[in-house]
């Protein structure tokens, strides 16, 4: 069947796809839990032009400070700095709206038989699902999708053209994306993955290879050395299975959370499946390397909440053309069933198409155009008040708090407080220090360890957690602040009659979120 391509249809879909990706996301920002220590990075590196490899957030252990973020820091404080809320936002859109149209003209690059290669629902849809995967604000992980698909796009260009000569472009783009985010280890896995599939497709696969070896050697120009590289694949290799994200959206707590990803890996599955029984696929006429990418990120999507983006922009790339054969063929089923002839038929698409871009634009561009975008601190996600009590008390010292949280209190608190440990994990921390946290937190093993272990002056502790409840009964600690949320204990000998109270408004608190008492242009001693 020959599909005809429309230039002014063309033309208005790439407009349409970027208002409706940067729009989108302007709707709703929710700091993630690891921003704060991304912006503390990204400051440092700023308004010192240096780089910072050690810690100096936490009181407990830690070692060389590993942070394979810290081109992403640079971004996102810039972003704030001279932008504002907006910046960030903003940024979080662009990002994603290239990642888009790098899976389009990857899409455009393999020249579909079924359709076009511009659907307009078929991307909005990829990104809808694809921005809840991904969160509500911006993460350093949106560099990695974008690297990520600039990376399939050389390579199957290559594939298409059988021109080595675009292999070149890898190895330069894993400068970068390694500086910028670890998830550079994806791109190596990737190649791998293509080094082998090629194999399995009987193609010469040594340009490849050594593209990859380039690939490898390109990882130790960082600030870091040799370290940073054996770091990046013990990270990569390392057992995360307290950590949220890394557990499968599958699991019985998720039941019935992700549920965009899970409708559109059912789809794609479903599709992959039906495009074979229909067109009686064999061995030899099988993409090997295809087919080994789709079951891959298949399966880190599966195991990991974190890959969910991976599969819907790389699934959802070179399904592009399968989907629209079955979609089509239900279609035409469907119209032959009605008896709907050809000129109605196209006048349905075309009302269709009309109605789609008409939606788009009218739900992008009014976030898109507000002047007043802000991303939100709300008191569900984060104990602003608590965080508030004990910075306007004055409570100095150690501060003993969770894991999602510790960002966010050492951006606010420090240099008043130092933090047990925070998201960054196994860049600073040595991972037995989670296990400990965990156990305090669930009244596990000899929970009290981390306590007893290292001096702690304020504990700020969620109330969900069986310890909350634990250590009211405790002499020694007093409870002096609570909400719904959380509670502030110090010792009992520590106590005052008075506190002040946080103030209670909501626009306090997302005026101020991103006030903090950490002077960036000191000297690194200083720090």
């Amino acid at each position: 069947m020959e599909v005809k391509e429309n230039t002014l249809l063309k033309i208005i879909f790439l407009i349409s796809i970027v208002i409706f990706c940067i729009g989108m996301t302007c709707v709703k920002n929710i700091p993630d839990n690891d921003l704060w220590a991304r912006l503390i990075a990204g400051g440092y590196i700023v308004e010192n032009l240096d780089i910072l490899k050690y810690d100096f957030l936490s009181y407990t252990p830690t070692h060389a400070w590993y942070d394979h973020e810290w081109g992403a820091s640079i971004f996102f404080y810039l972003a704030l700095k001279y932008f504002g809320d907006s910046g960030l936002i903003i940024l979080k859109g662009i990002l994603t709206a290239l990642t888009i149209l790098i899976c389009y003209k990857t899409v455009e690059l393999r020249k579909p038989q079924s359709t076009v290669p511009y659907n307009i629902l078929y991307f909005a849809i990829m990104f809808l699902v694809a921005n809840k995967a991904l969160g509500p604000t911006i993460r350093c992980l949106l560099f990695t999708c974008l690297f990520f698909a600039l990376f399939i796009y050389i390579l199957e260009k290559v594939r298409i053209t059988n021109n080595y000569k675009y292999l070149i472009f890898l190895p330069i783009i894993m400068l970068f994306w390694s500086n910028i985010h670890g998830g550079c280890i994806s791109g190596i896995g990737l190649l791998a993955i293509y080094c082998v599939g090629e194999f399995l497709n009987k193609k010469p696969i040594k340009n490849y290879f050594i593209t990859l070896i380039a690939c490898l050697l390109s990882l130790f120009i960082n600030p870091y050395g040799f370290e940073y590289v054996k770091f990046l694949f013990y990270a990569a290799t390392m057992d995360r299975n307290y950590i949220s994200e890394w557990t499968s959206p599958f699991h019985s707590k998720y039941l019935y959370s992700y549920m965009r990803y899970k409708i559109y890996l059912i789809i794609m599955l479903l599709t992959q499946v039906i495009y074979f029984i229909k067109t009686k696929i064999t061995y030899s006429k099988l993409d090997k390397t295809k087919f080994l990418i789709i079951i891959t990120m298949t399966y880190l999507s599966i195991m990991h909440i974190r890959h969910q983006s991976f599969f819907i922009f790389t699934v959802g790339t070179l399904l592009y053309d399968e989907f629209y054969t079955i979609f089509n063929a239900i279609m035409k089923y469907i119209k032959d069933k009605l008896k709907i002839n050809e000129d109605i038929t196209k006048s349905i698409i075309l009302l269709k198409e009309i109605c789609i871009y008409f939606f788009i634009i009218i739900l992008s561009l009014p976030p898109l155009l507000n002047k007043n975008k802000q991303i939100i601190i709300t008191d569900t996600k984060y104990p602003r008040f608590a965080i508030e009590f004990i910075q306007i008390n004055n409570l100095k010292g150690n501060l003993f708090i969770n894991f999602d949280w510790g960002s966010y209190a050492a951006y606010k608190l420090y240099p008043n407080n130092l933090i047990v440990m925070d998201g960054r994990y196994e860049e600073v921390y040595d991972p037995k220090l989670l296990l400990e946290l965990k156990d305090f937190h669930l009244l596990k093993n000899d929970w009290y360890k981390i306590i007893r272990d290292y001096k702690t002056d304020v504990l700020l502790i969620e109330k969900e957690y069986p310890v909350f409840n634990e250590l009211l009964k405790k002499k020694e600690w007093t409870l002096i602040f609570e909400n719904n949320l959380s509670g502030v204990f110090v010792p009992t000998n520590k106590v005052k009659e008075k506190y002040l109270l946080p103030i209670p408004l909501d626009e306090y608190y997302n005026k101020t979120k991103f006030k903090t008492n950490i002077n960036f242009k000191k000297n690194r001693e200083e720090i």
